[in-house]
């Protein structure tokens, strides 16, 4: 098994840039694409701009550097940064491991927290081989949908149950 090699998060990616501002009259209740921001999913709109699995990083605010990730056509905002891995790199580990990096800690000092793409690009990481990232990534994806499954079936539980109430 080859040795984890040291990169940059630019080096991983095939797409690593922020997103396009839409304006709030724009985001609607619902509608055929999800819209997502720095903190996730903001709404929906009747355009998109990105299609396929991105690792999304929140680029403003006091939550600036968590991480969500969005499948399919989505319109991504100049809030979220989208990164998708290049043909050698795997999106689902590289948003696994986006998310354990505190991102956060490289945002300016100003009045509003921010993180610079081109910062964020040059964070050095380790990785390991393109096989072993998709085995990671699979392993990871598989028990959040697991974690998801066991809080919704807690949640249904308390909800129907008098003693949790």
């Amino acid at each position: 098994m080859p040795a984890w090699e040291q990169r940059k998060l630019g080096e991983l990616s095939s797409e690593f840039q922020s997103g396009d501002f839409i304006s709030a009259e724009e985001i609607l209740g619902s509608g055929p694409y999800p819209v997502y921001g720095g903190n996730g999913l903001r709404g929906y709109a009747k355009q998109y701009n990105h299609d396929g699995f991105y690792a999304l990083i929140g680029r403003q605010g006091a939550l600036c550097g968590n991480v969500n990730t969005a499948v399919g056509k989505a319109y991504f905002t100049e809030h979220a940064v989208a990164v998708k891995a290049n043909f050698l790199h795997d999106t689902r580990f590289l948003a696994h491991l986006l998310g354990c990096m505190d991102l956060g800690r490289y945002s300016g000092q100003s009045a509003q927290p921010g993180l610079a793409v081109g910062v964020l690009k040059e964070v050095e990481t380790t990785v390991p081989s393109k096989a072993e990232q998709q085995a990671i990534g699979s392993f990871f994806s598989r028990l959040d949908s697991l974690i998801t499954l066991h809080q919704r079936k807690r949640l249904s539980i308390r909800q129907r149950s008098p003693v949790w109430s």
